[in-house]
């Protein structure tokens, strides 16, 4: 942390593998002792019970009571990876995107997939990439419709949606559907599909996506932290993907002078999963002339003799009830810059996959004039994580910190609501269509229109 300015994690992973970086270079223990599953449990459990920021969002949900539920079911556990699967479905009780499971696996020998890549588009399993060796057989823009002679929904619903970390059901779902194919290397799955042509497959496939050589068909599209391109009528188009590379500042930068001559600006965060709250902050300087105001933020506060005398005064009442909040103030104001600044129409695109940091970015812009938001409401799901070192190596992390607007309204468990609601159909996929952009090339269109 510097200052006020506190890092966000990216939560970007959708299936349980941890990201390289978190990765433990030790070796996955052949299995654990039962003395072992206890402590990684009772270690999620207790961090939990004494810091996690959101249980009023989760108000059916009795903690203990979950937890001597589940000492049972991770003793009776076979393997690491089982052992892993119950304590994500313990942790994923808390319905936040911040407090998640990582197994330890940094060779990937745990999960697998086959090529394909799904997405949720309009409630249905999108086929949205394949392997090249696949592409004849599962063409992109087919739609999944059962996984092992299960009806998708159903069998997204009862495999994966008990293990997915998120704060909000459309991002449940979403997450969820993603790794609808995912699961042991050495279990292949069998699906039915319908192509774009509209004829029915049905194809099995091994899960062999980290053992077997192959290359996408459609390159992904994660790469670039920062595009920009001209569209038609003088309208600037700029991706910033990422809030995790502080690179991604620069480049909004370099790009103002060219930028300077735009009449609008399509401004698409929509693969923005976070990072550090701080590199938004400075992007959005640019895109005012006020001082913006930014999150608030309060923290659980333990002491332990105020517990103690709780049980008889008042005061300390809430301590007793291990309800005590830390107000921690604001994380700040955004001063315009002093330099550039890019004063005109603006469209903001988000997206379910709009995450964290990329949040506090559209709280900091809330209420901009000239700034207008189109898309889907955003993931729902910012905070500090606690990281807890669990058995065998892996790892988790219990969200401590509750964001909300400068004025105390919620957005995490809820999600940010842009101001123009567009949906994307698995027609507009097959077809290349963009609707969201296209709806803010329409706004920002007609307000160049009326200002003429």
């Amino acid at each position: 942390m510097a200052g006020t300015r506190l890092i966000r994690i990216a939560v970007l992973a959708v299936s349980l593998t941890a990201p390289a970086s978190a990765q433990s270079p030790s070796p996955i223990p052949a299995d654990l002792s039962d003395a072992e599953k206890l402590y990684g449990l009772s270690m999620l459990w207790r961090e939990a019970a004494y810091n996690f920021a959101f249980f009023d969002q989760v108000p059916d949900l009795d903690w203990d009571a979950a937890y001597q539920a589940f000492i049972p079911q991770v003793l009776a556990t076979g393997s690491t990876a089982a052992y892993y699967d119950v304590l994500a479905r313990f942790v994923a009780l808390l319905e936040d995107g911040h407090s998640r499971v990582w197994l330890p696996d940094p060779e990937r020998t745990l999960r697998s997939y086959p090529w394909v890549l799904t997405r949720n588009v309009g409630e249905a399993v999108f086929v949205r990439n394949v392997g090249r060796s696949l592409q004849e057989r599962i063409p992109i823009g087919s739609v999944i419709l059962t996984i092992d002679d299960t009806p998708s929904a159903d069998y997204v619903r009862d495999e994966w949606l008990p293990m997915t970390f998120a704060s909000t059901d459309h991002d449940r779902h979403d997450r969820a559907v993603s790794r609808a194919l995912h699961g042991p290397p050495g279990n292949p799955v069998t699906i039915r599909y319908e192509t774009p042509s509209g004829e029915h497959r049905t194809l099995t496939l091994d899960r062999d996506r980290n053992t077997r050589d192959d290359e996408w068909a459609v390159a992904p599209g994660m790469g670039n932290r920062f595009e920009f391109r001209w569209l038609e009528d003088g309208i600037a188009y700029v991706a910033v993907n990422t809030f995790n590379d502080s690179g991604v500042v620069g480049d909004f930068r370099r790009a103002l002078p060219e930028l300077s001559s735009a009449k609008a600006l399509v401004l698409d965060i929509r693969r923005n999963g976070g990072g550090n709250s701080s590199h938004g902050y400075r992007i959005a300087a640019h895109l005012s002339n006020d001082t913006l105001l930014t999150s608030s933020w309060q923290t659980r506060e333990h002491v332990a003799s105020y517990k103690a005398w709780g049980r008889w005064s008042e005061q300390y009442a809430a301590y007793h009830e291990m309800d005590a909040w830390r107000d921690g103030g604001s994380h700040g104001t955004v001063a315009p810059a002093q330099d550039s600044r890019l004063i005109v129409p603006t469209v903001v695109l988000q997206e379910h996959a709009t995450y964290s940091a990329a949040e506090d970015f559209l709280v900091a812009i809330d209420g901009i004039p000239h700034i207008t938001t189109i898309g889907r409401p955003s993931g729902g799901s910012t905070g500090q994580p606690l990281a807890v070192h669990l058995p065998g190596g892996g790892r988790a992390n219990i969200c401590t910190k509750r964001d909300t607007y400068p004025d105390g309204r919620e957005f995490v468990g809820i999600g940010i609501p842009p101001d123009i609601v567009v949906e994307t159909t698995v027609a507009d996929m097959r077809a290349g269509r963009d609707p969201v952009l296209d709806r803010g090339l329409a706004v920002l269109r007609a307000q160049l229109a009326g200002s003429r």
